[in-house]
């Protein structure tokens, strides 16, 4: 899974398009290339450029985790009036992409029209859904609050102008919570409002946000430079701390100039004190005026807005939730529609949700034979409850520290990429790395996820791996958890497609979730080719997020389509995948909050296999599977019909080459 897709969530319209005009830029210069070497059309070069700068400028966020500088200080709101303007944008920018004339298009530019097209008009239906997500649904991994928390690693603060910016993007999320609190008001005008387990976790979520201290909000960490916050009760002299922790009395004025919060009326006396860095490249006076704008602004502006926004989920939402026995978007008018377009957006495929449920039903009953069988092998049962139990309550097969489970993903990793050259010809030159889940979210998340490198590779991959609680976390699981988020999985595709520079950026970077999800769940098995898998034990949780791929299909056009539950839900994941209870539920409310996105996993994968068979059948001895990756790969995300419509035509070039 992707953080980055999370963040950017299912609020309706939020695609890689689009405007009608470009807004105008901030001051510097664009760091995108001026063309896109594989573009040959002059005006279908204009046509993506014009897409793409509009589309940072109306997702900052974006731009910020693409390493784009022009747009630091910006947000957008999720307003009414930011929602129509993204439609008469698609409508504009569509004129433009049906008025070319596509007779001389060929190879690329034939698929980067054909691609674009399919994103407008897919952009317009969202845009044009009676249901507006952002007026009623909360996410547990995509609302504001984990939105900004979230960002806050990813903004850089090296420069004066890069913390100028980060100070006056922050003075601008008091009105973007504010937005979404007004949001949610307008839907309960409407009628619609969001479960009850959904309110109130987001309640408690918040809650535990609000009553984290300022000085230790993940909001202030950027500004302190790493420096290091202690307790200080006012009386004793600066020089005397600075003695005793800096070695050094003459730093009291340091301290003095670092924390100029302290004895401030509307400060207490008995407050934090803020030490430096022992590397910090700012002067104590550079680092005291960012800290304390920094420290205000959450304190005294950012804070209270999202304690605006929870008051008001439990005050008005929380009595008029939808019950946990309707959770699915069905239930709020339009979102059979809605759905219908979700299963577009995550799938790129026109599929009936019964075809769907069928095939995750048929998936379950082969991975669940195939787990009898190993079940036997490993425990002498081939019974699936039985297994099941084994593998849930065995507390020698979960972890036992934060330190295992973290180490268990770095040495998963070495071991991938040492062995993947054997299978690619292309490989992407951005580094890699594991690092933890952070604290404020950890609770609520999924087991890992990742995120995507800077466009400029200056900041690398990261695999984030949830160390919450580890005797809940089972030790067999981790190796194919560690495949799909890094390598072979995520990390390889998604950072060699940012790497694809004669690709317009709207291809390098785009969101197709079947294509790129599917990749990453193709790459789980891909390393059981590889004989990466450490031992049988291994090779069954492979079968277990195989497992939980397929039940996914089953699960959300159930949740969606079908009426059921979330008790119903929760209990179908657990009778048919191994998943820990916990984290079946968790699984459960992101489907709840995030229709559609699970059905990519399998549906994705599902077509890279077929596409895969289909040409070792017909290219016989000489298909050569670095050659295939490389062909699924050199186009960037597409969409699943692209795909196969590319690698018909690579194996009959092959063919007639041969």
């Amino acid at each position: 899974m992707r953080r980055f897709a999370l963040l950017v969530g299912l609020l309706g319209c939020v695609s890689f398009a689009a405007a009608c005009r470009v807004a105008s830029a901030p001051h510097r210069d664009s760091p995108w290339a001026e063309r896109a070497g594989a573009v040959r059309s002059v005006e279908l070069d204009a046509l993506c450029r014009d897409v793409w700068e509009d589309r940072l400028v109306r997702d900052p966020l974006l731009a910020t985790r693409l390493g784009d500088p022009r747009y630091h200080s910006e947000l957008v709101t999720p307003s009414p009036r930011e929602r129509e303007d993204r439609a008469n944008a698609a409508r504009a920018f569509l004129a433009r992409a049906r008025s070319l004339d596509r007779s001389g298009f060929a190879g690329e530019d034939a698929l980067t029209l054909a691609l674009l097209v399919e994103e407008l008009e897919l952009t317009l239906a969202e845009c044009e859904l009676a249901v507006d997500y952002d007026s009623w649904n909360l996410d547990l991994r995509g609302g504001p609050h984990n939105l900004f928390l979230g960002l806050a690693e990813l903004q850089p603060t090296s420069t004066r102008e890069e913390r100028e910016a980060f100070v006056a993007r922050w003075k601008r999320i008091p009105a973007y919570v504010d937005q979404c609190t007004t949001n949610l008001a307008r839907g309960l005008a409407h009628g619609r409002v969001a479960s009850r387990t959904a309110v109130d976790r987001t309640v408690q979520q918040l809650d535990r946000l609000l009553a984290t201290l300022v000085v230790q909000s993940p909001l202030v960490a950027p500004a302190t430079g790493g420096g290091r916050w202690i307790e200080y009760d006012g009386r004793e002299p600066l020089a005397a701390v600075a003695r005793r922790e800096l070695g050094d009395t003459t730093r009291g004025d340091d301290l003095g100039a670092l924390n100029r919060h302290v004895g401030r009326p509307d400060f207490p006396s008995r407050t934090w004190l803020l030490l430096p860095a022992a590397d910090d490249p700012l002067s104590p006076e550079e680092r005291g005026a960012f800290v304390f704008a920094v420290l205000t602004t959450v304190r005294d502006e950012i804070y209270p807005a999202f304690a605006r926004y929870r008051d008001r989920i439990e005050r008005e939402l929380a009595p008029l939730a939808r019950g946990d026995t309707r959770p699915g978007v069905s239930h709020v008018e339009g979102g059979a529609e809605a759905y219908r377009v979700a299963i577009r957006r995550h799938t790129s495929l026109e599929l009936a949700p019964e075809q769907i449920r069928d095939l995750g039903l048929a998936e379950i009953a082969r991975i669940e034979h195939e787990i009898q069988t190993l079940g036997a092998k490993l425990f002498g049962t081939d019974s699936l409850a039985i297994v099941q139990d084994r593998l849930r309550r065995s507390a020698e097969l979960h972890f036992t520290t934060r330190e295992a489970v973290e180490a268990k993903a770095r040495a998963t990793l070495a071991r991938a990429e040492a062995a993947v050259p054997a299978v690619f010809s292309l490989s992407p030159r951005t580094p890699c790395e594991v690092v933890r889940v952070p604290t404020h979210e950890e609770r609520d998340t999924t087991t890992g996820y990742y995120n995507a490198p800077s466009a400029d590779g200056a900041r690398p991959g990261r695999y984030y791996i949830n160390t919450f609680e580890p005797t809940t976390r089972p030790t067999y699981d981790a190796e194919a958890l560690a495949f799909h988020e890094s390598v072979p999985g995520h990390h390889f595709q998604i950072a060699l497609a940012q790497e694809l520079d004669e690709l317009p950026p709207l291809r390098r970077f785009g969101e197709h979730n079947a294509y790129v999800e599917g990749w990453a769940l193709y790459a789980e098995k891909l390393a059981d080719e590889l004989g990466l898998y450490t031992s049988d034990l291994d090779r069954m949780g492979m079968l277990s997020f195989d497992a939980w791929r397929a039940a996914r299909l089953v699960v959300d056009t159930g949740l969606h389509a079908f009426g059921w539950t979330r008790e119903q839900a929760i209990a179908y994941l657990n009778e048919h995948t191994l998943l820990a209870p916990d984290n079946a539920e968790n699984e459960v409310d992101r489907y709840i909050a995030w229709p559609g996105q699970a059905l990519g996993y399998k549906l994705g994968e599902q077509r890279i296999l077929s596409l895969r068979r289909e040409a070792a059948r017909e290219l016989g001895g000489t298909f050569r599977l670095p050659d295939f990756h490389a062909e699924v790969l050199r186009h960037g995300p597409v969409t699943l019909g692209a795909l196969e419509s590319e690698l018909r035509a690579w194996i009959a070039r092959t063919k007639a080459g041969r």
